[in-house]
Protein backbone atom coordinates (compact mmCIF):
# COMPACT_ATOMS: atom_id res chain seq x y z
CA UNK A 1 0.00 0.00 0.00
CA UNK A 2 2.94 2.43 0.72
CA UNK A 3 4.41 1.46 -2.28
CA UNK A 4 1.36 2.25 -4.53
CA UNK A 5 1.00 5.57 -2.85
CA UNK A 6 4.67 6.84 -3.41
CA UNK A 7 4.23 5.56 -6.96
CA UNK A 8 1.14 7.62 -7.39
CA UNK A 9 2.85 10.38 -5.63
CA UNK A 10 5.57 10.44 -7.55
CA UNK A 11 3.08 10.50 -11.13
CA UNK A 12 1.04 13.07 -9.76
CA UNK A 13 4.46 15.67 -9.32
CA UNK A 14 5.90 14.08 -12.37
CA UNK A 15 2.61 15.44 -14.28
CA UNK A 16 2.92 19.38 -12.17
CA UNK A 17 6.44 19.92 -13.19
CA UNK A 18 5.52 18.53 -16.83
CA UNK A 19 2.90 21.45 -16.76
CA UNK A 20 -0.39 21.61 -19.29
CA UNK A 21 -0.11 19.28 -22.15
CA UNK A 22 1.95 20.79 -25.29
CA UNK A 23 -0.60 22.48 -27.99
CA UNK A 24 -1.07 20.24 -31.09
CA UNK A 25 0.94 22.44 -33.79
CA UNK A 26 -0.83 23.23 -37.07
CA UNK A 27 1.17 24.50 -40.22
CA UNK A 28 -1.05 26.34 -42.80
CA UNK A 29 1.07 26.94 -45.83
CA UNK A 30 0.86 28.54 -49.61
CA UNK A 31 2.71 29.68 -51.62
CA UNK A 32 0.84 32.98 -52.35
CA UNK A 33 0.08 36.41 -50.01
CA UNK A 34 -2.36 39.07 -48.79
CA UNK A 35 -5.02 37.60 -50.80
CA UNK A 36 -7.84 35.45 -49.91
CA UNK A 37 -5.85 32.10 -48.97
CA UNK A 38 -3.95 34.40 -46.88
CA UNK A 39 -6.88 36.10 -45.02
CA UNK A 40 -8.99 33.07 -44.60
CA UNK A 41 -6.32 30.81 -43.22
CA UNK A 42 -5.18 33.39 -40.60
CA UNK A 43 -9.28 33.79 -40.05
CA UNK A 44 -9.68 29.97 -39.57
CA UNK A 45 -6.37 29.50 -37.59
CA UNK A 46 -7.55 32.68 -34.71
CA UNK A 47 -11.23 30.77 -34.62
CA UNK A 48 -9.52 27.50 -34.12
CA UNK A 49 -7.53 28.46 -31.65
CA UNK A 50 -10.27 30.51 -29.58
CA UNK A 51 -12.66 27.53 -29.88
CA UNK A 52 -10.00 24.71 -28.93
CA UNK A 53 -8.89 27.61 -26.33
CA UNK A 54 -5.37 26.67 -27.17
CA UNK A 55 -5.42 23.27 -27.47
CA UNK A 56 -4.69 23.58 -31.15
CA UNK A 57 -1.96 25.90 -32.27
CA UNK A 58 -2.44 26.79 -35.97
CA UNK A 59 0.30 28.59 -37.67
CA UNK A 60 0.06 30.27 -40.64
CA UNK A 61 2.71 30.63 -43.83
CA UNK A 62 2.27 32.60 -46.65
CA UNK A 63 4.35 33.24 -49.19
CA UNK A 64 6.18 29.93 -50.25
CA UNK A 65 7.59 29.74 -46.49
CA UNK A 66 6.99 26.34 -46.41
CA UNK A 67 8.57 25.75 -49.87
CA UNK A 68 7.83 25.56 -53.15
CA UNK A 69 3.92 24.39 -54.53
CA UNK A 70 5.57 20.36 -54.99
CA UNK A 71 7.44 20.78 -51.83
CA UNK A 72 4.32 21.35 -49.80
CA UNK A 73 2.01 19.30 -51.67
CA UNK A 74 4.96 16.07 -50.84
CA UNK A 75 4.72 17.70 -46.92
CA UNK A 76 0.76 17.52 -46.84
CA UNK A 77 1.13 13.84 -48.13
CA UNK A 78 3.27 12.58 -45.53
CA UNK A 79 2.13 14.55 -42.72
CA UNK A 80 5.12 17.16 -41.93
CA UNK A 81 2.94 19.91 -43.22
CA UNK A 82 -1.23 19.50 -41.59
CA UNK A 83 -2.37 21.51 -44.51
CA UNK A 84 -1.45 23.57 -47.64
CA UNK A 85 -3.85 25.68 -49.53
CA UNK A 86 -4.06 25.95 -53.63
CA UNK A 87 -6.04 25.27 -56.31
CA UNK A 88 -6.53 21.93 -56.76
CA UNK A 89 -4.97 21.72 -60.32
CA UNK A 90 -1.75 21.38 -58.26
CA UNK A 91 -3.03 17.71 -57.58
CA UNK A 92 -3.87 16.66 -60.45
CA UNK A 93 -1.06 14.25 -60.76
CA UNK A 94 -2.97 12.08 -57.97
CA UNK A 95 -6.41 11.85 -59.23
CA UNK A 96 -7.20 13.76 -62.47
CA UNK A 97 -10.55 13.92 -61.85
CA UNK A 98 -9.68 17.50 -59.80
CA UNK A 99 -9.18 19.06 -63.27
CA UNK A 100 -13.01 19.49 -63.26
CA UNK A 101 -13.49 22.11 -61.17
CA UNK A 102 -11.54 23.91 -63.80
CA UNK A 103 -13.74 23.59 -66.59
CA UNK A 104 -14.28 26.86 -68.70
CA UNK A 105 -18.10 28.63 -68.94
CA UNK A 106 -19.82 26.40 -66.20
CA UNK A 107 -19.29 29.24 -64.01
CA UNK A 108 -20.76 33.68 -64.64
CA UNK A 109 -19.16 34.60 -61.55
CA UNK A 110 -16.92 33.75 -58.66
CA UNK A 111 -19.99 33.08 -56.38
CA UNK A 112 -21.40 31.17 -58.63
CA UNK A 113 -18.12 28.50 -58.63
CA UNK A 114 -18.09 28.75 -54.91
CA UNK A 115 -22.13 27.74 -54.58
CA UNK A 116 -21.57 25.02 -57.38
CA UNK A 117 -18.54 23.59 -55.50
CA UNK A 118 -20.45 23.49 -52.30
CA UNK A 119 -23.41 22.26 -54.08
CA UNK A 120 -24.92 19.26 -51.80
CA UNK A 121 -24.09 16.85 -54.61
CA UNK A 122 -20.56 17.83 -55.50
CA UNK A 123 -19.25 19.21 -52.11
CA UNK A 124 -18.14 16.09 -49.91
CA UNK A 125 -17.37 14.17 -53.38
CA UNK A 126 -15.06 16.61 -54.72
CA UNK A 127 -13.35 17.03 -51.49
CA UNK A 128 -12.65 13.36 -51.05
CA UNK A 129 -11.04 13.09 -54.56
CA UNK A 130 -7.58 12.84 -52.66
CA UNK A 131 -8.59 10.55 -49.72
CA UNK A 132 -6.55 7.76 -50.98
CA UNK A 133 -4.02 9.51 -50.54
CA UNK A 134 -4.16 10.42 -46.95
CA UNK A 135 -5.32 13.81 -47.89
CA UNK A 136 -9.40 15.47 -48.05
CA UNK A 137 -10.53 18.97 -48.59
CA UNK A 138 -11.85 21.48 -45.89
CA UNK A 139 -13.01 24.12 -47.73
CA UNK A 140 -13.24 25.45 -50.85
CA UNK A 141 -13.67 29.17 -52.71
CA UNK A 142 -13.42 30.67 -55.69
CA UNK A 143 -9.96 32.86 -55.60
CA UNK A 144 -11.10 34.66 -58.76
CA UNK A 145 -11.77 34.90 -62.13
CA UNK A 146 -8.42 34.40 -64.42
CA UNK A 147 -6.66 37.83 -66.31
CA UNK A 148 -3.55 38.16 -67.46
CA UNK A 149 -0.77 40.22 -66.19
CA UNK A 150 1.86 41.32 -68.75
CA UNK A 151 4.83 42.87 -69.71
CA UNK A 152 3.39 44.98 -72.68
CA UNK A 153 -0.12 46.46 -73.28
CA UNK A 154 -2.85 43.75 -74.37
CA UNK A 155 -6.17 45.68 -75.59
CA UNK A 156 -7.41 42.81 -77.92
CA UNK A 157 -7.26 39.27 -77.62
CA UNK A 158 -4.85 39.03 -80.76
CA UNK A 159 -2.20 41.10 -78.44
CA UNK A 160 -2.01 37.80 -76.74
CA UNK A 161 -1.17 35.50 -79.51
CA UNK A 162 1.75 34.13 -79.89
CA UNK A 163 3.00 35.68 -76.07
CA UNK A 164 4.84 33.41 -73.24
CA UNK A 165 2.17 33.02 -70.35
CA UNK A 166 2.90 31.45 -67.49
CA UNK A 167 -0.12 28.67 -66.09
CA UNK A 168 -1.26 25.78 -64.24
CA UNK A 169 0.00 23.13 -64.83
CA UNK A 170 -3.44 21.54 -66.16
CA UNK A 171 -4.09 20.00 -69.58
CA UNK A 172 -7.36 22.07 -69.29
CA UNK A 173 -5.27 25.16 -69.27
CA UNK A 174 -2.74 24.62 -71.34
CA UNK A 175 -5.01 23.61 -74.11
CA UNK A 176 -7.49 26.91 -73.25
CA UNK A 177 -4.22 28.71 -74.10
CA UNK A 178 -3.62 26.98 -77.07
CA UNK A 179 -7.44 27.53 -78.06
CA UNK A 180 -6.85 31.16 -78.48
CA UNK A 181 -3.13 30.90 -79.75
CA UNK A 182 -1.23 31.68 -76.40
CA UNK A 183 2.12 29.53 -75.70
CA UNK A 184 1.14 28.67 -72.05
CA UNK A 185 4.10 28.13 -69.67
CA UNK A 186 3.64 26.03 -66.94
CA UNK A 187 5.98 26.81 -64.06
CA UNK A 188 6.43 27.63 -60.50
CA UNK A 189 4.61 30.36 -58.72
CA UNK A 190 7.85 31.48 -57.25
CA UNK A 191 9.61 31.53 -60.70
CA UNK A 192 7.34 33.75 -62.04
CA UNK A 193 8.19 37.55 -61.40
CA UNK A 194 11.85 36.72 -61.87
CA UNK A 195 11.04 35.15 -65.10
CA UNK A 196 9.14 38.20 -66.09
CA UNK A 197 11.95 40.64 -64.84
CA UNK A 198 14.29 38.36 -67.13
CA UNK A 199 12.08 38.25 -70.47
CA UNK A 200 11.82 34.60 -70.09
CA UNK A 201 8.04 34.77 -70.13
CA UNK A 202 5.81 37.39 -71.06
CA UNK A 203 3.30 37.65 -68.58
CA UNK A 204 1.21 35.57 -66.15
CA UNK A 205 -2.56 33.98 -66.10
CA UNK A 206 -3.69 34.23 -62.64
CA UNK A 207 -6.55 36.59 -60.71
CA UNK A 208 -5.69 40.18 -60.00
CA UNK A 209 -5.79 38.65 -56.57
CA UNK A 210 -2.94 36.61 -56.70
CA UNK A 211 -0.96 39.20 -59.02
CA UNK A 212 -1.70 42.36 -57.22
CA UNK A 213 -0.61 41.68 -53.26
CA UNK A 214 2.29 39.61 -54.60
CA UNK A 215 3.10 42.94 -56.93
CA UNK A 216 3.26 41.74 -60.13
CA UNK A 217 2.53 44.65 -61.48
CA UNK A 218 6.22 45.79 -61.10
CA UNK A 219 7.62 43.53 -63.84
CA UNK A 220 3.75 42.97 -65.86
CA UNK A 221 2.44 46.31 -65.25
CA UNK A 222 -0.55 45.63 -68.01
CA UNK A 223 -3.46 43.48 -66.44
CA UNK A 224 -6.76 42.90 -68.27
CA UNK A 225 -9.63 40.33 -66.93
CA UNK A 226 -11.11 37.18 -68.84
CA UNK A 227 -13.91 36.44 -67.45
CA UNK A 228 -13.92 33.04 -69.17
CA UNK A 229 -13.05 31.08 -66.37
CA UNK A 230 -12.81 31.03 -62.81
CA UNK A 231 -10.10 29.38 -60.09
CA UNK A 232 -10.86 27.90 -56.99
CA UNK A 233 -8.90 27.18 -54.16
CA UNK A 234 -9.33 24.46 -51.53
CA UNK A 235 -7.83 23.94 -47.86
CA UNK A 236 -6.48 20.59 -48.10
CA UNK A 237 -5.53 18.58 -44.74
CA UNK A 238 -3.83 15.64 -44.08
CA UNK A 239 -6.44 12.83 -43.07
CA UNK A 240 -3.76 10.91 -40.30
CA UNK A 241 -3.47 14.23 -38.38
CA UNK A 242 -6.93 15.19 -38.60
CA UNK A 243 -7.47 12.04 -36.93
CA UNK A 244 -4.92 12.11 -33.90
CA UNK A 245 -7.55 15.03 -32.77
CA UNK A 246 -10.11 14.06 -30.00
CA UNK A 247 -13.22 14.27 -31.39
CA UNK A 248 -13.95 17.58 -30.14
CA UNK A 249 -11.43 19.07 -31.40
CA UNK A 250 -12.39 17.10 -34.91
CA UNK A 251 -15.91 18.95 -34.55
CA UNK A 252 -14.35 22.47 -34.18
CA UNK A 253 -12.08 22.01 -36.86
CA UNK A 254 -14.99 20.98 -39.57
CA UNK A 255 -17.34 23.43 -38.30
CA UNK A 256 -15.03 26.33 -38.38
CA UNK A 257 -13.70 25.05 -41.94
CA UNK A 258 -17.73 25.43 -42.86
CA UNK A 259 -17.84 28.57 -41.66
CA UNK A 260 -14.49 29.91 -43.24
CA UNK A 261 -15.67 29.23 -46.88
CA UNK A 262 -18.30 32.25 -46.74
CA UNK A 263 -15.15 34.51 -45.31
CA UNK A 264 -12.83 33.09 -48.35
CA UNK A 265 -14.93 33.70 -50.61
CA UNK A 266 -15.81 37.84 -49.49
CA UNK A 267 -12.45 38.48 -49.17
CA UNK A 268 -11.62 36.85 -52.78
CA UNK A 269 -14.10 39.32 -53.44
CA UNK A 270 -13.31 42.34 -51.85
CA UNK A 271 -9.64 41.50 -52.61
CA UNK A 272 -10.52 42.11 -56.69
CA UNK A 273 -12.60 45.13 -56.05
CA UNK A 274 -9.67 47.07 -53.95
CA UNK A 275 -6.54 45.77 -56.77
CA UNK A 276 -8.80 46.74 -59.36
CA UNK A 277 -8.48 50.45 -58.82
CA UNK A 278 -5.21 49.88 -56.57
CA UNK A 279 -3.44 48.44 -59.67
CA UNK A 280 -2.98 51.74 -61.70
CA UNK A 281 -2.36 53.88 -58.43
CA UNK A 282 1.12 50.78 -58.42
CA UNK A 283 1.35 52.61 -61.43
CA UNK A 284 0.59 49.91 -63.85
CA UNK A 285 -2.86 49.43 -66.67
CA UNK A 286 -5.71 48.23 -66.39
CA UNK A 287 -7.34 46.86 -69.78
CA UNK A 288 -10.64 45.65 -70.63
CA UNK A 289 -11.25 42.99 -73.81
CA UNK A 290 -13.71 44.49 -76.10
CA UNK A 291 -17.06 42.45 -75.77
CA UNK A 292 -16.30 40.55 -79.62
CA UNK A 293 -13.58 39.65 -78.06
CA UNK A 294 -14.94 38.03 -75.12
CA UNK A 295 -17.36 36.00 -77.12
CA UNK A 296 -14.18 34.90 -79.21
CA UNK A 297 -12.95 33.88 -76.07
CA UNK A 298 -16.07 32.01 -74.69
CA UNK A 299 -16.33 30.39 -78.29
CA UNK A 300 -13.21 28.98 -78.29
CA UNK A 301 -13.22 27.61 -74.67
CA UNK A 302 -16.72 25.99 -75.00
CA UNK A 303 -16.15 22.66 -76.28
CA UNK A 304 -13.18 22.07 -73.97
CA UNK A 305 -14.95 20.81 -70.96
CA UNK A 306 -17.40 18.18 -72.79
CA UNK A 307 -14.33 16.77 -74.70
CA UNK A 308 -11.31 16.72 -72.22
CA UNK A 309 -13.15 15.91 -69.14
CA UNK A 310 -16.49 14.94 -70.30
CA UNK A 311 -15.35 12.64 -72.53
CA UNK A 312 -12.61 10.59 -70.35
CA UNK A 313 -13.87 7.95 -68.00
CA UNK A 314 -12.17 8.90 -64.51
CA UNK A 315 -13.20 12.87 -64.69
CA UNK A 316 -16.84 12.35 -66.34
CA UNK A 317 -18.18 11.88 -63.32
CA UNK A 318 -17.39 14.54 -61.40
CA UNK A 319 -16.80 16.59 -64.50
CA UNK A 320 -20.91 15.54 -64.73
CA UNK A 321 -21.66 16.45 -61.37
CA UNK A 322 -20.71 19.84 -61.29
CA UNK A 323 -21.63 20.95 -64.68
CA UNK A 324 -25.46 19.68 -63.32
CA UNK A 325 -24.53 21.60 -60.30
CA UNK A 326 -23.68 24.68 -62.21
CA UNK A 327 -26.95 24.64 -63.92
CA UNK A 328 -28.91 24.39 -61.08
CA UNK A 329 -27.24 27.02 -59.00
CA UNK A 330 -27.46 30.03 -61.65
Amino acid sequence: MKLRMMLASATAVAALAAGPAAAVDMKIGFVTINDSQHRSGEWFAAEVAKRTKGAIAPRVFPAAQLGTIPRQIEGVLLGTQEVFMSPPGFFIGLNKALQAADAPGLFTSTDHQMRTLNHPTVRDKFMGLLAEKGVKGLYVWSAGGAGYATRDPVDKLDDLKGRKIRVLASPMERAMMTAIGVAGVPMAFTEVLPAIQQRVIDGVRAPIVVTGPAKFYTAAPHYIGEFGNYVPSVFWVNMKWLAKLSADQQKVINEVAMETTAVAQKSANDIAALWEKKWTEEGGTVHKFPDADKKRIVDAYAPLGDKLLGEDPVIAPMYNLIKAAAKATM
